[in-house]
């Protein structure tokens, strides 16, 4: 995607993930995880605690080295390469930054590293390097601090900023290196919730200046589906879906992407295919057709359904009303049942509706999704 008002200078690359396998001791934490991210993209690497999304990051990153597999960046192999040759900016959960330098010093930190020599970085030779480079350095940390409002701060100390104001000095010292690939490991997780809102847009922003190819990791739904151009979603090593968030939400390509994604997460009801192919729920056809036989998952988002002078009866356990909506916890078929209504149904614990449903995915006995032939009025 084009990029127009990317940093002076900013160059782009793509991403390229195939067949990353990774194990500790006898157990496999990735188990063939391929992806590709293109110049300019966002991708977040979206799961739960323990799927493997940070092990990726830390293998792209050069921090960890995969047994099997091959990573790319920018059309060169970099699977053994050494961190520092890759160009890879890297912005932590924990900021990481020196409590003893002004902010802007940290920004600088990695211009110094490429810019200067080992012994002009040196604490009391310090004034062996020039004037022009001192400049040079200062003009590009101004740069960067003046469309993340870090111009104000740039003389404090980490320890005199609040936690948003930390994290955008972590975003700008890995942006000012001008990297091949741009990665963040849960960087809002130490965030409250509103500061959380605010500073997911400062990154999507940052990202478009920058045009490089971003890799996010997250376990927060929405901060995948707000932000990301494509998410990828990962359970126990594996990669299930890699897709546009709309694409992951409303067709997710297994059933463990449909129980993960979505709060309230997506309703799964046993459902049955009769021979001439028409999907039965709880003894009714559903005007679902599929070539599948047999038993099948149905599932079907809670705002799908919507009250009805026919189709399925269920009782309301209990309702919660969330401000913009109530949901309303009820069964079918022997599962549970999420509906989420118009914030002026008020039901009550014991009331029967008759709701039906606007759309729905099918999944087969291997937990793929299925296709649907047809879809007729039940």
């Amino acid at each position: 995607m084009p990029r127009p008002d990317r940093f002076e200078g900013m160059q782009v690359a793509g991403l390229i993930l195939e067949d990353i396998r990774k194990g500790f001791g006898s157990t496999p934490v990735l188990k063939g995880v391929s992806l590709r991210v293109e110049p300019g993209e966002f991708v977040a690497v979206l799961g739960p605690s323990g799927c493997g999304k940070s092990t990726l990051m830390r293998i792209v990153a050069g921090i960890e080295t995969p047994d099997a597999g091959r990573v790319t960046i920018q059309g060169r192999d970099v699977t053994r390469a050494h961190p520092g040759a890759r160009d890879v900016a890297m912005v932590f959960q924990s900021y990481a930054l020196y409590p003893h330098l002004t902010v802007a010093e940290n920004i600088a930190v990695p211009l110094t590293m490429r810019r200067l020599s080992a012994i002009q970085r040196a604490p009391f030779l310090g004034g062996l390097f020039s004037a022009e480079q001192r400049r040079g350095i200062a003009a590009d940390v101004a740069r960067i601090a003046e469309p993340l409002g870090l111009t104000p701060l740039l003389h404090r100390r980490p320890g005199q900023l609040s936690g948003g104001q930390r994290q955008r000095v972590a975003l700008a010292r890995a942006v000012v290196r001008a990297p091949h690939v741009f990665l963040l490991d849960e960087p809002l997780s130490n965030l409250d919730a509103a500061l959380r809102v605010a500073t997911r847009r400062e990154i999507v922003e940052i990202h478009r200046r920058v045009g490089a190819a971003t890799l996010y990791v997250t376990h927060d739904q929405a901060e995948a589906l707000t932000m990301a151009d494509r998410i990828a979603v990962m359970q126990g090593g594996e990669l299930l879906q890699l897709a546009p968030p709309a694409e992951i939400y409303d067709n997710p390509a297994d059933i463990r992407v449909a129980g993960f994604i979505g709060s309230p997460r997506m309703n799964l009801l046993p459902a049955e295919a009769r021979d001439d192919g028409m999907v039965m729920l709880a003894g009714r056809a559903t005007g679902l057709l599929t070539r599948a036989r047999g038993p099948l998952t149905l599932g079907i988002r809670p705002e799908a359904f919507f009250p009805a002078a026919t189709g399925w009866a269920v009782r309301v356990a209990h309702s919660e009303y969330l401000g913009e909506a109530t949901l309303l916890h009820t069964s079918l078929a022997g599962a549970e049942l999420l509906l989420r209504a118009e914030p002026g149904l008020r039901a009550t614990p014991g009331e029967t509706l008759v709701v039906d449903f606007a759309r729905a995915v099918l999944f087969g006995a291997d937990g793929r999704r299925l296709g649907i032939e047809a879809a007729q009025h039940a």
